[in-house]
């Protein structure tokens, strides 16, 4: 079965690039990717023909079977439910899918928006920050910049991953014993954090489970 897959390197696509490395590991591969690599400071994802894929020229999408899907959570949720729950990847019907389902919209409506301000109040091109020649380059232009910005962003993502730090006492990956495409989701922006300088001594059970996921044969030479 294939999929088509817009991809941007250094951009949240990298989300979807560890969920497709996690289920093509598998043996026999769930699913063939064609990956379409686009430029963002070349405009590529503003392009006529990208447009006509997701209008809001933002990666990643995917194409399945004639079906669109932009954004990052919810091809990670589409992607585990039509080709992980068979291997193990996702959770099937049940208040579990809802766990994961739970956790993969926080990332992208509490956790992600408080990485944003710290990349806009970061200067341009800093490891994790903005990049020229995206939206969000203009977008950051128009936000308070500078140490005071970075510092209260900083502080709202400490927020958040307080409470991530609080479910996983007691539990090796966010469903418990098992991991799932959930934590391949939230891992992947924790990890855009750690490149902006966000530490996570604080938050040591957080930083167990990184080490964890990290370990994961799909994922250790991403």
């Amino acid at each position: 079965m294939s999929l088509t897959f817009y991809h941007s390197p250094n951009s949240t696509s990298n989300v979807t690039v560890a969920i497709l490395a996690e289920l093509t590991s598998l043996t026999p591969p769930s699913l063939t990717v064609k990956q379409i690599d686009l430029s963002i400071s070349r405009r590529e994802t503003r392009s006529s023909e990208y447009l006509s894929v997701n209008p809001n020229g933002r990666v990643p999408a995917i194409v399945h079977d004639g079906v669109t899907v932009w954004e990052s959570a919810a091809i990670t949720m589409y992607l585990g439910e039509v080709f992980g729950v068979d291997r193990g990847l996702y959770p099937s019907l049940g208040p579990q899918r809802g766990e994961a389902m739970k956790w993969i919209v926080w990332t992208n409506t509490t956790l992600t928006p408080a990485g944003g301000r710290l990349a806009a109040a970061l200067p341009m091109g800093m490891p994790g920050g903005v990049e020229e020649g995206s939206q969000d380059a203009a977008a950051a232009e128009a936000v308070s910049s500078g140490k005071a910005a970075a510092d209260e962003a900083r502080k709202e993502i400490a927020d958040a991953l307080k409470v991530l730090d609080g479910w996983l006492v007691g539990r090796e990956y966010l469903l418990g014993e098992k991991y799932s495409l959930a934590d391949t989701h939230i891992w992947c922006f924790v990890e855009w954090l750690g490149i902006m300088g966000v530490g996570l001594d604080e938050f040591q059970e957080v930083k167990a489970w990184v080490e964890r996921v990290r370990k994961r044969p799909a994922l250790k030479d991403l």
